[in-house]
Order: C-alpha cells, then structure tokens, then sequence
C-alpha cells in the first residue's frame, strides 16, 4: 500500500501538473479536436473508406483511385486546423512530461519511467 506522505505528494504532483498551461492548452485542443463538425466528418469518412479499403486490399481488388482518395482524406485530416493545433499541444504536453520524468529520475538516481514500466516479473 503506498504511504501516506508520498500519496499526498502525488496527488499535488497531480494538482500542479493539472494547473499547467501545457495540460490546460493540450486539454482545450483536445476538446476543440473531439468537437469540430469538420474533423468529425472526414474522420467518419476516413473509417468507413479504410474499412472498405481494408477489405478490397485482402481480396487484391483495391484501385489506385481509392489508394488517392485515402491519402487525400488523411491529408485533408492532418492538415485541418483543430488537427494542427491537438498535435501541437500534444507534443508540448509530452516534452513537459518528459521534462518531469527527467526531473524525478534526477532526483531518484535512475530512470524513473523505464523503471515503472518493467516488469518485476521473468
């Protein structure tokens, strides 16, 4: 069970990084992302087009037309603004997350993220 002190410490560690402009910018990009019309669209089209196209490619039937059609539609994807502006913000929350890792492994002496992911286990 994990002690008092260091899971009260966690939790501010929590409340801070909540509180942070990168989490707040990352969580409001998000959330602009998840609610265009526009992107919501092209990706309800992009799924259906790759399911589609997941099924022409197993029986060999897939045209060069459709293989343009896709790449266009996930262009169109990555190139929308509110695509733009969620990977931005994405990317900065993890170089500050990084930033945080290389903060508590300094302060640890070893690499905390890779020490939490490996298993104890064989």
């Amino acid at each position: 069970m994990l002690d008092m002190n260091l899971k009260l410490a966690a939790e501010e560690f929590v409340r801070y990084l909540n509180s942070s402009k990168e989490v707040k910018d990352f969580q409001a990009a998000e959330e602009k992302f998840k609610n265009d019309p526009e992107v919501s669209e092209l990706y309800q089209r992009f799924t259906r087009l790759a399911q589609e196209f997941q099924q022409k490619q197993a029986t060999g039937s897939v045209t060069q037309e459709e293989i343009k059609t896709i790449k266009q539609l996930q262009q169109q994807i990555n190139d929308h603004p509110a695509t733009q502006e969620y990977a931005q913000k994405q990317q900065e929350l993890k170089f500050m997350l990084q930033d945080c890792n290389s903060g508590i492994s300094e302060i640890l002496g070893l690499d905390f993220s890779d020490t939490a992911a490996t298993s104890a286990c064989c």
